[in-house]
């Protein structure tokens, strides 16, 4: 990237550190406006918590099971819906709505368009050539640089970025962000043979929070694809055992409980499952010389409902800066809390 772009900002884009749902929410409303995004992502799969896993002809849910119409801003389910992948979830009188090819259908149809790198962990962040451009760097040691700078991950993993690059500053911010709070999850997915088991006795017996054959969720090639979700206590007990005596407690239960067989066990765990402590604020900002903010499912009063909240308001500021009425502070020790809206 030649010296002419690093020293005038509005020739760069916006860049984006995590593609969950807040953060391709974010960049997809950007680039429908014309701005340049960039988005970075860890892991191989997009949509953090809206995870499936595919094997033996089986398609597992092992995040977020289903989509509460109530928790989706009118603007984004109008979005969504052109993609025709949203379907009322079969086994709840409650609606609901999954992705017939598993949640991950969603995060992958909202990529499209978007410029995101997958594989790729943000370790560095800085202030880079001008004094206006945010500079982001990769595992890979690649540099990354931007006008502005979104950090859309748990909460967490934005201290440990801020506090790396920023010691002394960011003050206000940080002390903030530090006041949300996450719960991990340990999540069993396992096969049950339908032949043998046609009807199934899914009831959630202590420590089992949640227990669903994602067959009769409504995912096309869940028949016999359990995942079993353990509620808090257990989880936070158990995080760090050994998977093995984990898998044994919970096939051993399930056996007792709901008098099935279960096979293929596999244990995954989400560290930042579920926000228990969330911030009234659809997100958080600060200045150093050019602008950095964060978004998430710890905003908003959290969860999915709060993840997307955070995003729309956030890119409409950003859509039109005349509404935004910062008041910056510099070196980043204050930050302007935005509320949702109600």
């Amino acid at each position: 990237m030649s010296n002419l772009l690093l020293t005038n900002p509005g020739d760069l884009g916006v860049l984006v550190v995590g593609a969950g749902i807040s953060g391709l929410t974010l960049a997809r409303l950007l680039v429908q406006n014309g701005e340049k995004v960039s988005v970075f992502e860890k892991s191989r799969g997009l949509g953090g918590r809206l995870a499936s896993r595919r094997g033996g002809g089986h398609i597992w849910d092992h995040g977020i099971p289903s989509l509460s119409p109530e928790d989706i801003p009118p603007e984004v389910y109008v979005d969504w819906k052109k993609f025709e992948i949203l379907k009322p979830r079969g086994d709840q009188k409650k609606l609901a709505w999954v992705c017939p090819e598993g949640m991950t259908q969603l995060p992958k149809a909202l990529e499209n368009g978007l410029t995101v790198y997958r594989d790729t962990k943000i370790e560095t962040i800085r202030v880079g050539p001008g004094g206006k451009v945010w500079m982001v760097g990769d595992d890979s040691g690649g540099w990354h640089y931007g006008k502005q700078l979104i950090l859309a991950i748990p909460a967490p993993q934005a201290l440990a970025l801020l506090d790396g690059a920023f010691p002394h500053q960011m003050v206000s911010l940080k002390e903030t962000l530090s006041k949300i709070q996450y719960r991990p999850t340990l999540t069993l997915l396992a096969t049950v043979n339908r032949k043998k088991f046609p009807r199934l006795n899914l009831k959630a017996y202590d420590p089992i929070e949640t227990i669903t054959e994602n067959g009769e969720k409504g995912i096309l090639q869940g028949e016999g694809a359990l995942t079993i979700h353990l509620n808090e206590r257990y989880s936070l007990k158990n995080f760090e055992q050994d998977e093995s005596k984990v898998i044994a407690d919970i096939t051993k239960l399930v056996a007792k409980k709901n008098q099935l067989e279960i096979h293929q066990p596999t244990l995954k765990k989400w560290r930042y499952s579920q926000v228990t402590q969330a911030l009234e604020e659809s997100y958080l900002s600060a200045k150093l010389t050019s602008p950095l903010f964060v978004i998430g499912d710890g905003f908003c009063g959290g969860g999915l409902k709060g993840a997307l909240l955070s995003a729309t308001v956030l890119a409409d500021k950003l859509l039109h800066p005349q509404k935004m009425k910062e008041s910056w502070r510099q070196n980043g020790k204050a930050n302007h809390p935005i509320r949702c809206p109600r």
